[in-house]
């Protein structure tokens, strides 16, 4: 049996600064207070998610507002705070400044004590995991006491969804990702590749926060839609409040990362570890929350292995960049495959080489990749029971 773990919600009606504060103040206080969750004089790492560039209306980011409240009640016990992240892309502090400001996170060293981090060193650390051995991590993380990991609730279009334990990929510098996804581009494998990672940081990752005051559906991590959800979520267990958020509009069960994260013991699949009141919660759900389909490529089961891997090549969804592409090579630079040229000032994807992993999608600065999927993609999830909402 799986110890049993808290998730706390808190209700939150929008970005306005007292009403955050407010609800952050709620979740420490049901915790037994900041003191209770961070050492005193800890050096802090607060682990956002900037995914690129992108301004906080656009629901794919932490929002400031949520990361200025966690840093002002964090700093009533340490004043060693540094908030940052490995976006998409380069690990530098050009790109890096460039993000902050879009992002809306100068609000931080404009309204606190706290630091936007500026250390952009990395070292190699010896994981130990499932599939994962040795992997390069950001400084901001090894160097910190603990970490506070402060995510979006948003759709993926490869995993589902990205929350608390996706977010913590972030710890890995941007182009080291590229490298992950080209290493594991197989759904299991890069869900156990997650499970890796968040556990290696479980031990210094004391808190998890979800902003779901909005959200974001659809398309997401980036070319989704906001979603209002009114809620702020909080638990040391990142499984637990995952399966908590995914609740709202689907079922944990569903979820690749999350299945991935039962087979290993670190959340039970009845949810029973999780102290929550899921009876109130379902008052909460979200019947019209616009969830992507996922990628399932074991559609016919083990018995049937070659029609899996005829399914991986053809029943898959594929990326298409549209009329609004601008040519800026941002894709075909951080593509793992290699599989995106430019023609024309245009990208154009090698769907021989393409490996379904949609960084195109999440990077592209102007959401000009879209997603076709065939006659054979769609007869396949209907007869093997898939549906594209709330799987």
């Amino acid at each position: 049996m799986s110890n049993i773990v808290s998730v706390f919600a808190q209700k939150c009606a929008d970005y306005d600064e007292k009403n955050v504060q407010s609800a952050i103040d709620s979740l420490f206080a049901q915790m037994g207070g900041v003191a209770a969750v961070v050492p005193q004089n800890a050096k802090v790492f607060v682990k956002v998610n900037l995914v690129r560039e992108m301004s906080p209306e656009k629901c794919g980011t932490t929002h400031p507002e949520v990361a200025v409240a966690v840093c002002k009640r964090l700093l009533t016990v340490t004043p060693n705070v540094t908030v940052g992240d490995s976006c998409a892309g380069m690990y530098n502090k050009g790109m890096l400044a460039s993000v902050y400001a879009k992002c809306g996170m100068t609000a931080i060293e404009d309204r606190t004590a706290a630091r936007l981090n500026q250390n952009f060193e990395t070292g190699v650390a010896d994981v130990n995991g499932k599939v994962l051995g040795k992997c390069e991590f950001t400084s901001a993380f090894l160097d910190a006491d603990v970490v506070v990991n402060v995510t979006k609730l948003k759709t993926h279009s490869f995993t589902g969804y990205s929350g608390a334990v996706k977010n913590l990929f972030g710890l890995i510098p941007g182009m080291v990702k590229v490298e992950m996804h080209s290493r594991f581009p197989d759904l299991t494998a890069f869900c156990d590749l997650l499970c890796d990672v968040c556990e290696f940081a479980r031990p210094k990752t004391v808190l998890n926060v979800i902003d779901a005051v909005w959200g974001m559906e659809g398309d997401g991590p980036t070319n989704g839609k906001p979603k209002f959800i009114g809620h702020l979520l909080a638990s040391a267990d990142p499984y637990a409040l995952d399966a908590v958020a995914v609740s709202l509009f689907g079922d944990p069960r569903s979820m690749p990362v999350l299945q991935a994260a039962m087979k290993r013991g670190l959340l039970q699949d009845d949810l029973a570890n999780i102290r929550f009141d899921f009876e109130r919660w379902k008052a909460k759900r979200i019947d019209n929350f616009d969830a992507p389909p996922i990628d399932h490529t074991d559609f016919f089961g083990n018995q049937l292995a070659w029609i899996n891997r005829l399914a991986k090549k053809h029943m898959v969804k594929r990326v298409h960049p549209d009329k609004t592409c601008r040519g800026c090579g941002k894709c075909a630079m951080h593509c793992p495959a290699k599989a995106i040229t430019l023609v024309k000032r245009k990208a154009k994807v090698d769907q021989r080489k393409c490996i379904h992993c949609y960084c195109c999608q999440e990077l592209c600065p102007f959401d000009a990749v879209r997603f076709r999927t065939s006659l054979l993609y769609k007869l396949a999830r209907r007869f093997s029971g898939k549906r594209s909402k709330n799987t």
